[in-house]
């Protein structure tokens, strides 16, 4: 029964995994299409301390200002090749590191649904899925500043100093949670086989 029960946990999350690879590929060649087609917008924040004019902003009750600290978006309605590729960095890396951490997911899902979940080689790859996790979602997360930034600094008419307003840490938090899971994994597998040579 236990096992059976295994066998159908596996069976599930192998699935949720793999349409979470094939919807984050989807998205990833819908938004590579747009990038390329002329004319498409193109929606980034801009930091209200590099604006003018905010104080005469309207249809809020009085005392209700914009928040200098904060982000306001912006829409470039005809944009250049360049913005859009720009912009095209912003969201197109994750999806692809996504779309890869699901992948493998799926094919460790898969393996341990056809024999031995518990296994050396099943906790080697979930370590190896939260290392790429972690340090290809900072990698990520690095190039999606940059060239929001770079975005920003062609939409402003004044220079201003970009500062990130978004955090890594998402990507850092699942990569230490696959990266324990994996150690905790081999931890017990050790026990097992030590408990196996003991009996």
């Amino acid at each position: 029964m236990r096992r059976n029960r295994l066998g159908t946990w596996l069976r599930w999350l192998r699935a949720t995994a793999t349409f979470v690879f094939i919807a984050a590929l989807c998205l990833g060649v819908a938004v590579l299409v747009i990038a390329l087609i002329p004319g498409s917008p193109v929606t980034q924040e801009l930091p209200a301390a590099a604006l003018t004019g905010l104080h005469g902003v309207g249809g809020v009750t009085a005392g209700v200002a914009v928040d200098p600290s904060g982000w306001i978006p912006f829409t470039i309605h005809d944009p250049s090749l360049a913005q859009r590729l720009l912009d095209l960095l912003t969201v197109l890396p994750g999806l692809v590191l996504v779309a890869e951490i699901a992948r493998r997911m799926a094919n460790l899902l898969r393996g341990a649904q056809a024999s031995d979940p518990f296994t050396a080689d099943t906790a080697r790859a979930l370590v190896t899925v939260g290392k790429l996790t972690a340090f290809a979602g900072l990698g990520t997360w690095i190039l999606s500043q940059i060239a929001q930034g770079v975005l920003s600094w062609t939409m402003l008419t004044s220079s201003v100093t970009f500062r990130p307003h978004q955090t890594p840490l998402g990507w850092l938090a699942v990569g230490l949670i696959f990266a324990a899971f994996g150690q905790i994994l081999d931890r017990g597998v050790t026990m097992r086989a030590e408990l196996d040579t003991v009996i």
